[in-house]
């Protein structure tokens, strides 16, 4: 059959209807309440890629490993080509026969919703399609989903055979939730078999499930799984805790029932409560945003309840996606939790006793370039840096135990990212003289005269596969040795910035203590720096894409950067953005970690930014901060005057700093080329381990030590059952580690102000008043519109191209000095940094007040109920 009805099929249809379809027919054969729908069968999609010779077409490059251009073929099928009658008249039927609601369509490939592989968000999702022709439109979207960049490479990294999947689509009709998310039958993040995590919000699940909402998070205590709470779903008595399919259509938490009887089965004439079921009980919540609905404990009990029978019936922990309507549940997809096996979780250092310097340099929130905790291999990175660091360190005064700091630079699991404890010693007297000297020393030229020379000769691209092992580790050795040298001259050369220390002095003295701050500020606003050459760049390149034709307009604001191909516009401006990348492409999308794609080898944020772009007309521009620093510094030197050369002096030194400043930003994109040579030798590896069988899949490496993979890589890896087992160990142990590192780096400091005020670091003067839009990450960036401000956990200088559009920038963590405060003050936004919960406090669309004076946000009107859902969810 091409079309089946959900009510048609189970658990055992896998091959026809795909993991979700199957799942979901297993659950209405439980009784419980599914929306009804239909699913596209696996054999439907069989036989139009037959028909469209589809293998054939894709074979060349899947046995290339050419993802991007096996995409760009299939794309090309699955758009155009014509469908065969029979398929596409039996999907109008099924949704006439179901009444042409408003539906959605959810891709269920055959390898997805397993126990061993989840393909979470590899394929697309599609709400509110209303339709016989956007419903066809929806098919054909979901069938090409199964042959994306990122799901061509998710199955290649499991082994799984491309032309061995098929895809069935599921359609459903839509829930008008009015609370929806996802319940976690044990809690993946802190590895807990004894606890279940909830996350609810209201609207559509899609948004909590795609990230683009932050969740009420509820934590469950529970009887552990595989213990008590191993229920025997088969009882007679078994009935469904949502009450769906009972004759008397009784409601989830047994009201409406002849005899009353609660879900759990009290009361029931043969039953008493489920084993486990009495066990449930709210540990704790965590209520995102004050004054919002939620549902009430007893509908999150019984959630708990159901989540119990599920797993007890699938037999694994399960992850549930739910929505709740009129007060019942209604289940939108069941499957395995896929993240923990049976990984235990390995030992963990406590958090610190800290200092109270350490303390006040985390309560900073200077976190732009450590947003997330790194991996082990990224400590391979570290160890250029993070020499240098200590090496500064002891150029300013100031000394480090050499055991601390070996144990620091060693470390494998950070708690938090805080340089070891440092004590004072008499060179300290000797800093005045230092930032003097380095005020008057050309810096610059150092850097391209010398430094930036051999930084580029160390990482000279060469043939990495032309190389043998030794060769690539000691290529490897010599970028990292290099690196480690200039970053502690680098270092020892920006001493410099010191002087806005000193400098606040006489700007006290000119404008009183309150304004000290504010100006000085300004003192720095407008500076050019490399960064801002790259926003320009980008700009540029977006206006050449808007004038180029609809065609080329289209695909960047769809997301279809493969379908440029089919135009010679649309190649022309593929040229370009592959020599904007030629030139930009070692830029860091996410913290200097080894483990972050670059735009090179990840372009989708350039993407993004350019989706975000084509609508901007104004150009970056530096005149707003340049008109700041200029009436600044004539409002101090007039107040100056009243000592002969202190005008002049002060004058002089002010353009040192923001000579210093223009140094530490173009040294800092230069720097990175050394992690991008690095990623790629570290590339090369895995490639190696992996075709040696001794790696599952290249993404593991970095879930390994320098010392493993260099062992490794000599021929001395253990059996790969063990590395297996060594991976999913580190895997399991990453996700408690970074919700940790998480919790400490974004939750302390700033943002305590009581009500509906945020209190940060004012890192650029102005007020603003506007439309808030969250971005949680990279892939997000074609979310903001030109007079938005921008709210984020942290920026970095990929995420400066959006000042462009921001009329102001809010940010979790970051402070004056971050990347994102010297872009914001070039071009003269309002921004406030360092507002610890912003993102939880501020609502998507929110009207804000942003006070860059006086680190200030007030949250002004809430903003309404989205028109409509984000197109696309979790596949």
């Amino acid at each position: 059959m091409l079309v089946h009805r959900l009510s048609q099929l189970s658990r055992a249809d896998l091959s026809t209807a795909g993991g979700k379809g199957a799942n979901l027919g297993e659950l209405l054969r439980l009784g419980l309440a599914v929306p009804p729908g239909f699913v596209v069968s696996a054999g439907a999609y069989a036989e139009q890629a037959r028909a469209w010779g589809l293998a054939e077409r894709l074979a060349a490059h899947l046995g290339a490993s050419r993802w991007e251009d096996a995409a760009s073929a299939a794309a090309e099928l699955f758009e155009g080509g014509a469908m065969l009658p029979g398929i596409e008249g039996a999907v109008r039927d099924a949704y006439r026969e179901l009444g042409a609601p408003p539906v959605a369509v959810r891709s269920s490939a055959t390898a997805e919703d397993l126990a061993d592989a989840s393909f979470a968000g590899q394929h697309e999702t599609y709400l509110d399609v209303v339709g016989e022709d956007a419903l066809i439109v929806a098919l054909r979207r979901c069938w090409a989903s199964l042959w994306s960049p990122r799901a061509l490479a998710y199955r290649a990294a499991r082994g799984v055979d491309h032309l061995g999947v098929h895809i069935a689509v599921v359609v459903q009709r839509m829930v008008p939730a009015e609370f929806a998310g996802v319940l976690f039958t044990v809690d993946p993040v802190a590895q807990r078999a004894d606890r279940m995590l909830l996350e609810v919000a209201p609207g559509l699940g899609e948004a909590v499930v795609s990230g683009h909402t932050t969740g009420d998070v509820y934590r469950l205590r529970r009887a552990p799984f595989g213990g008590a709470a191993a229920i025997d779903a088969g009882k007679p008595n078994g009935a469904a805790a949502s009450g769906a399919g009972k004759p008397n259509g009784a409601a989830a938490n047994g009201a409406g029932k002849p005899n009353g009887a609660a879900a759990n089965g009290a009361g029931k004439p043969n039953g008493a409560a489920r084993p486990g079921a009495d066990d449930l009980a709210i540990e704790d919540r965590d209520r995102r945003e004050a004054g919002r609905p939620a549902p009430s404990d007893d509908l999150v009990i019984e959630l708990g309840r159901l989540g119990l029978r599920l797993e007890a019936h699938f037999g694994c922990p399960q992850d549930v996606e739910f929505a709740i309507a009129g007060g019942s549940l209604h289940l939108l997809q069941s499957r395995p939790i896929t993240t923990l096996g049976n990984a235990e979780i390995e030992p963990l250092p406590p958090l610190p006793q800290l200092t109270r310097l350490q303390r006040r340099m985390l309560e900073a929130n200077d976190n732009d370039r450590f947003p997330v905790a790194p991996k082990p291999l990224d400590q391979w990175g570290f160890r250029m840096t993070l020499p240098a660091l200590v090496r500064m360190v002891r150029f300013l005064g100031l000394d480090v135990d050499e055991d601390e700091e070996r144990a620091w630079v060693d470390q494998l699991w950070r708690p938090i990212f805080i340089p070891p404890r440092v004590r004072p010693t008499l060179r300290l007297l000797r800093l005045p003289r230092k930032v003097a000297a380095s005020l008057r020393y050309d810096a610059m030229a150092w850097w391209e005269g010398d430094g930036l020379k051999r930084l580029l000769e160390a990482c000279a691209p060469v043939d990495l596969r032309a190389l043998d092992d030794a060769a690539l580790l000691r290529r490897a050795d010599r970028i990292a040795e290099t690196t480690t040298a200039v970053l502690g001259e680098r270092f020892e050369r920006s001493a410099s910035q010191l002087a806005a220390v000193a400098l606040r002095v006489p700007v006290t003295l000119a404008v009183g203590p309150k304004r000290a701050g504010t100006v000085m500020s300004d003192l720095v606003s407008g500076v050019h720096t490399r960064t801002s050459d790259v926003n320009l760049a980008l700009f540029h390149l977006a206006r050449r894409a808007a004038s180029a034709g609809p065609e080329v307009a289209g695909a960047i604001r769809e997301g279809r950067p493969d379908a440029l191909r089919a135009s010679e516009a649309g190649r022309a401006t593929l040229a370009e953005v592959e020599a904007f990348l030629e030139e930009h492409g070692h830029r860091e999308s996410a913290g200097l970690y080894l483990s972050a794609p670059t735009w090179r080898q990840d372009p989708a944020p350039v993407w993004g930014l350019l989706r975000g772009l084509l609508d901007a007309t104004e150009p970056p521009s530096e005149q707003a901060g340049l008109a700041r620093y200029q009436a600044a510094l004539e409002e101090v030197t007039r107040a100056l005057r009243f000592a002969p050369g202190l005008a002049d002096a002060f004058r002089r030194n002010v353009e040192r700093l923001r000579g210093a400043i223009t140094f530490r930003e173009r040294t800092h994109f230069d720097l990175v080329r050394s992690y991008s040579a690095l990623q790629a030798i570290v590339a090369e590896i895995a490639r190696r381990l992996v075709e040696r069988g001794h790696l599952p899949s290249p993404d593991d490496v970095f879930y390994l030590t320098e010392a493993e993979v260099r062992a490794w890589l000599t021929g001395e890896a253990p059996p790969l059952d063990e590395v297996k087992r060594l991976v999913q160990r580190r895997r399991a142990t990453y996700g408690v580690v970074n919700a940790r590192w998480q919790r400490t780096a974004f939750e302390m400091g700033g943002g305590g102000a009581p009500g509906d005020e945020l209190r940060g670091v004012g890192a650029s003067s102005g007020v603003v008043r506007g439309k808030a839009r969250i971005v949680r990450d990279a892939r997000e960036f074609e979310r903001v519109k030109a007079g938005e401000i921008l709210v984020c956990r942290y920026t970095n200088p990929a995420w400066t191209p959006l000042f462009t559009l921001a009329a102001g920038v809010v940010t979790d963590t970051g402070g004056a000095v971050s990347h994102a405060a010297i872009v914001a003050r070039e071009y003269g936004i309002p921004a406030v940094l360092g507002a610890a919960g912003a993102t939880e406090r501020i609502a998507d669309g929110q009207e804000i007040l942003v006070d860059g004076t006086e680190g200030r946000v007030t949250l002004l009107r809430q903003a309404g109920r989205q028109g409509e859902a984000d197109e696309r969810g979790r596949g």
